[in-house]
């Protein structure tokens, strides 16, 4: 099991050296470290449109260049600000690809689910929890409200709205020949479906939270007192629908209401909490957008067909077929031309920088890591968090020192070669409006975090090494965190982090965890961890109570306290309206939230996908605001090798 005695006479500095050297040279970094220590090593994890991610590996969307030069400890040189770094990284990839090509009409797109592990296959928008799923989702289904660039809710979807903040109302208007893939009209009696499972007693998924309880009448029917929402008004001809809410605020327009239609012909015999695992969720699922579903192969692939009602248009394509790659496979099959596109580790972008036979395409992502504490639990009755004082990592000192202790600027460029960058708040750089960007976040200072465990009453008691708790007794924080792309290595880089500060850090059950067993550790608050890593994808609403809030069951941490709820109720208020005022108080937020440190924020990133070069009209776009993936062209029957 790692522990310090595994580097007890390596420098962190001399340690990183090693990792460096071995990636350089392209061996397996567990024989360099068998070298240093007598110890195998392994590699870490990434992080999910508000949904989980992997969290140290760019199984997900990930990648840049830059080199694989080393900030040693104790150097004078600059690192650059963060928040500057993301809008220099973003300026190294187009965002769209480049082929003037002519279109052969058809074809089928060859898509990479880059996964170290298996899809869960929940395929339902209502109750996927991962960024995998999402990505298989948004093949064959779409919200019906479209968002532009600046992720506020426009008039170019399947459904228009208006306004009226006075009345706290949205009222939409769904668009006629919308068609569900089995030809059925899409209503928007399917959009208050939608609602009714998620606000359902039953409901045991992560979208139940604090903007569905935002709508009138949602307590009542959640609580099983009304059989239906009184705020949903739908029109005779379903057609309209007007939401009321108990407060109005900017966020309502920027993601923060839901409009994710379920069919209702469809789903609505099945009972809610067999939903997830219906065989209409995991096998058949049907949606509205450019392609069906026409076979899937549980955790493997699927493989979707061209809808030809789509609303929008014919699509181009013939279909598609996703399916599930390891990220180390990924470099090869592009260049076999197994794959048309393939999301691209940063760590592995370097030693393919200039290929022949496909591009690469980049954005900023929506996507934060973070270290999370354990910190309550999650009361499903009463569906809010309960936050424990007395819990183990419950001590701010302790979890500020636990972010100071790891150098994660120099994991940023040597692991993830300058494509990931030090995060110095939650909120980001997508979100650059609301980011205080004066917040230094938790850069590597060890002495600070020697300092802060000492005045916390964490002190080496019997002179092995590591810190005891206050009380005197022998202090063991066991740490969750996901397998994946160097995640081993990743691993013991922060394992030895801590025990340079003199802190016993484990990992849960001794090694690293699979993908969906970890979130299910986490989210069902495992008694056995005590922190943990995991990234999340903010979606367009950077407002926090959808992740950090007090009725939010995606708050894996379960931290609630008055000045994170007063600060919210703000963010979620009419006074919101007042753009200063709004700005002022996710301000206040990001400060209250590094001073209280639920979780350590750690790193930013970049998303670059390759394509081949066959491949015409994809964006990055294409999965993150805007539907165009019915625009999509092949200009060659087969892929360009």
């Amino acid at each position: 099991m790692p522990n310090k005695g595994l580097y007890k006479n390596m420098k962190r500095s001399d340690f990183m050296k090693k990792v460096i050297a071995v990636l350089t040279l392209v061996v397996l970094i567990v024989s360099a470290l068998y070298g240093c220590s007598g110890s195998k090593k392994k590699d870490d994890t990434p992080p999910a449109s508000e949904s989980k991610t992997t969290e140290g590996n760019d199984t997900k969307k990930d990648t840049k260049e830059e080199g694989n030069k080393v900030v040693q400890e104790g150097s004078a040189e600059a690192t650059p600000a963060p928040i500057d770094e993301a809008a220099a990284q973003a300026l190294l990839f187009p965002e769209e690809v480049v082929n003037d090509n002519p279109g052969i009409g058809g074809g089928t797109l060859q898509v990479a689910l880059v996964a170290s592990s298996a899809f869960a296959g929940v395929l339902n928008p209502c109750f996927y929890e991962d960024n995998y799923d999402n990505q298989i989702i948004s093949w064959f289904t779409e919200p019906i409200i479209s968002y532009d660039e600046n992720f506020v809710a426009d008039q170019d979807g399947a459904a228009t709205y208006e306004y009226d903040v006075a009345n706290k109302t949205i009222t939409l208007h769904m668009r006629e020949g919308v068609k569900w893939q089995d030809g059925e009209p899409v209503t928007l009696d399917d959009l208050v479906f939608a609602y009714e499972v998620i606000c359902h007693k039953d409901y045991q998924g992560i979208r139940y939270g604090e903007s569905e309880v935002n709508v009138v009448g949602v307590k009542e029917y959640h609580a099983g007192k009304a059989d239906k929402i009184s705020g949903l008004e739908l029109s005779e001809d379903k057609m309209t629908l007007t939401i009321h809410f108990k407060d109005f605020y900017p966020s309502i327009l920027v993601g923060g209401f839901w409009s994710n239609p379920l069919p209702r012909h469809y789903y609505g015999d099945i009972p809610v909490k067999e939903m997830a695992a219906h065989e209409k969720t995991r096998t058949s699922p049907i949606g509205y957008g450019p392609f069906k579903v026409k076979n899937i192969v549980p955790g493997e692939s699927v493989e979707l067909e061209c809808f030809d009602d789509y609303w929008m248009g014919k699509p181009k394509l013939d279909g598609v077929v996703v399916t599930v790659v390891n990220p180390e496979l990924v470099p090869a099959a592009m260049q076999e031309g197994k794959f048309d596109v393939a999301e691209f580790s940063t760590q592995q972008y370097p030693d393919y920088m200039n290929p022949t036979n496909y591009q690469y395409i980049g954005y900023v992502e929506t996507v934060f890591n973070y270290t999370g504490f354990k910190l309550g639990k999650w009361d499903q009755d009463k569906s809010e968090n309960i936050y424990n004082p007395n819990s183990k990592m419950a001590n701010f000192n302790l979890r500020k020192a636990i972010g100071y202790a790891v150098d994660n600027a120099t994991l940023a460029k040597s692991i993830y070669n300058g494509l990931r960058f030090l995060a110095t708040t939650v909120i980001t750089p997508r979100h650059s409006s609301y980011q205080h960007k004066e917040l230094e976040g938790y850069s590597y200072q060890p002495e600070l975090a020697k300092k802060l465990l000492d005045e916390a009453g964490y002190m080496d008691v019997d002179g092995d090494g590591f810190r005891e708790d206050p009380s005197g007794k022998p202090f063991t924080i066991t740490w969750a965190t996901m397998d994946g792309e160097n995640a081993e290595t990743i691993a013991q880089f922060k394992i030895q982090c801590w025990a340079d500060v003199g802190l016993k850090v484990e990992l849960y059950n001794g090694r690293l965890t699979e993908f969906n067993a970890f979130y299910d550790a986490v989210e069902f608050d495992d008694p056995d961890i005590d922190m943990y890593d995991a990234a999340w994808q903010t979606g367009y609403d950077p407002n926090p109570a959808s992740l950090w809030g007090h009725f939010s069951p995606a708050n894996y941490t379960r931290y609630t306290s008055a000045t994170f709820d007063a600060i919210t109720n703000d963010i979620s208020s009419d006074k919101a309206w007042d753009n200063e005022f709004l700005i002022q108080r996710y301000h206040d937020w990001q400060k209250t939230f590094f001073e209280e440190a639920p979780a350590i924020p750690t790193l930013w990133r970049m998303g670059i996908i390759a394509v081949n070069n066959r491949v015409k009209n994809y964006t990055t776009v294409a999965t993150d605001i805007v539907q165009s993936s019915h625009l999509i062209e092949l200009t060659a029957q087969e892929t360009i090798k």
